[in-house]
C-alpha cells in the first residue's frame, strides 16, 4: 500500500502508481507499507533513491546510515517484544530535501500515527524534522520495554531470595541475553543517530541536527539503564550461588548431626567389648560399672560440646 502525505497541509491519501507519475514536486512523505517489487521501483524512480536502499533487509536488526550528497537513507528497526520474544521489526527512512520515504511493516502504524499528530498544521515540516520525529517516537518506546525490564528484575531478586531452583538460574540467564541483545541494538542506533547529527547533508535542516542531539541523549540513558539492569542479574546470580551454598552446608550439618548420634549408639553398643579387650577381662559383667558409665558419658558429651563450640548445632 502506498499513501502520500503533504508536509504543507498534513493531508493524506492513497495513491496508485498511476498517481504517483503525475504527483506534483513539493514537500510529500510516501508511506509504504508491505509494498511490492512494482511500489519500490515507482518509489525509486521518483524520488532518485536506489531501489536497493528501500527494500527492507532481510535481517530484522540491521541498523544502517547512508549519507549521499542528496538523500540520506536510514535503516532503523522497532524493538516490539524483548522479554517473553524477541520482536524486531525493520524501517526504512529516506529522505531528500524535498521528499520522505518510509518504508515499513504493517505493525508500524502505531508510531508513524503518532509522527503525524506532531507535525505541525500551518506550517511546511521539512522531510529532516520528520524524520527527527519517526527516529525519536521509536526510541520513546525503548522506555516502556524498559519499564517491564525493571518490573522483571523485580521479581526475579525475590524469587532468588525466596527458594531459588534451576529454573530460576535458567530465567535469569535468559533474561540477560536478552538485555544483551537489547543493548547491541541501542549502541547501533546511537552510532547512527551520532553519525547523522554529525553529518553536512544538505538535506538534513539545522533545527532536524539539534534535536537529534536529545535523541542520542535518550539512548545513552537507555544504554545506561540496561547495564545496570544486567549488574543487578550478575549480582541475583551469586546470591543464587550463596543460597545453593548455603543450602549445601545445612545438609551437611544435618548429616553431621546423624553420624553423630550413628556414633553414640555405636558407642554404646560396642564400648562394653571395647573395655573388656582392653583391660583383659575376659567377662564384662566383673569391671567396674562406675567405668563403663564415665566411659559412655565423656563420648556422649565430648562430641556433643565440640559441635556446640562450632555453632552447628543450631539450624537456620
Amino acid at each position: 500500500m502506498l499513501l502520500a502525505v503533504d508536509l504543507a497541509d498534513n493531508s493524506e491519501r492513497q495513491i496508485s502508481l498511476a498517481e504517483l507519475k503525475d504527483l506534483r514536486v513539493g514537500k510529500f512523505w510516501l508511506e509504504l507499507k508491505e509494498p511490492t517489487v512494482e511500489e519500490l521501483a515507482a518509489v525509486a524512480e521518483k524520488s532518485g533513491i536506489s531501489i536497493d536502499f528501500l527494500e527492507l533487509p532481510p535481517v530484522s536488526n540491521f541498523i544502517n546510515l547512508r549519507i549521499e550528497p542528496e538523500y540520506v537513507v536510514i535503516n532503523f528497526v522497532v524493538v516490539r517484544e524483548i522479554l517473553e520474544d524477541k520482536k524486531i521489526d525493520p524501517l526504512v527512512v529516506a529522505f531528500s530535501k524535498d521528499l520522505l520515504v518510509t518504508v515499513e511493516r504493517q505493525a508500524g502504524q502505531g508510531i508513524l500515527g503518532l509522527v503525524k499528530t506532531r507535525m505541525r498544521k500551518v506550517k511546511v515540516d521539512p522531510p529532516s524534522l520528520v524524520a527527527y520525529y519517526i527516529l525519536d517516537e521509536i526510541v520513546a518506546t525503548n522506555f516502556e520495554h524498559l519499564e517491564k525490564i525493571e518490573d522483571v528484575t523485580a521479581e526475579t531478586e525475590e524469587h532468588v531470595l525466596g527458594r531459588p531452583n534451576q529454573a530460576t538460574l535458567k530465567e535469569i540467564f535468559k533474561l540477560k541475553s536478552r538485555l544483551v541483545s537489547f543493548n547491541k541494538v541501542l549502541w547501533y542506533e546511537r552510532g547512527l543517530i551520532f553519525n547523522l547529527k554529525k553529518c553536512e547533508a544538505d538535506c538534513l535542516t539545522a533545527k532536524a541536527r539539534n534535536l537529534f542531539d536529545t535523541t542520542h541523549e535518550y539512548l545513552a540513558r537507555q544504554i545506561d539503564i540496561v547495564e545496570t539492569y544486567r549488574e543487578i542479574l550478575s549480582d541475583a546470580i551469586n546470591a543464587y550461588l550463596s543460597t545453593v551454598s548455603n543450602r549445601i552446608n545445612a545438609s551437611i550439618r544435618r548429616l553431621t548431626f546423624v553420624m553423630f548420634y550413628l556414633t553414640i549408639i555405636t558407642t554404646i553398643t560396642s564400648f562394653p567389648n571395647t573395655v573388656a579387650t582392653f583391660f583383659g577381662i575376659s567377662q564384662f559383667g566383673q569391671t567396674d560399672a562406675l567405668i563403663v558409665f564415665v566411659a559412655l558419658m565423656l563420648s556422649i558429651i565430648l562430641p556433643f560440646v565440640w559441635l556446640w563450640r562450632k555453632r552447628w548445632l543450631k539450624l537456620d
